[in-house]
């Protein structure tokens, strides 16, 4: 059995309230998957802040982003 017939399977299953669900998460999926910014956008960008702002990045990063709390998890 291919994946589409088991979907289908279990789908046939559910509610129509449910269905209608599970329409919503596909679509959803599919609308998601070309979301956000062309390479072309991104290249404009590439070069567009000071050295002091990416430095002032840089320092931040080190200092706060790469340390674990393993009491977060």
């Amino acid at each position: 059995m291919d994946v589409r017939e088991e979907i289908g399977k279990r789908v046939d299953k559910l509610s129509p309230e449910m269905q209608e669900h599970v329409l919503r998460f596909v679509a959803s999926l599919g609308a998601s998957a070309h979301a956000g910014e062309t390479g072309a956008a991104l290249r404009r960008l590439a070069f567009s802040i000071d050295a002091a702002s990416a430095w002032q990045m840089e320092q931040a990063i080190e200092e706060d982003c790469e340390r674990i709390d393993a009491g977060q998890w």
